[in-house]
């Protein structure tokens, strides 16, 4: 699902901004700046990890409400309704 990508991409965002913190946020000036930069690194990924999940609950309510999305079979040049499970 899309939602998962988003929620890896905050992940790694906030995973190489504690790598990143120290040698840019010394550079950028001393202690404040490695503070500001880690700061900013986890509210950007804890964002994209957020929005991920938003993302996912909005597909999980779609499909409760309409159903699975016909797929294209490119082999016959039509649409295919798959089959729900019996299970649920």
């Amino acid at each position: 699902m899309k939602g998962a990508y988003l929620k890896y991409f905050g992940v790694a965002i906030i995973v190489l901004g504690v790598l990143a913190c120290i040698p840019v946020g010394f550079h950028l000036g001393g202690v404040l700046g490695v503070v500001i930069f880690l700061a900013v690194s986890c509210i950007a990924g804890m964002f994209f990890i957020g929005f991920g999940e938003l993302v996912y609950s909005l597909q999980r309510i779609e499909l409760e409400i309409a159903g699975e999305r016909p797929q294209y079979d490119p082999l016959t040049g039509q649409y295919q309704v798959p089959h729900k499970d019996s299970n649920r």
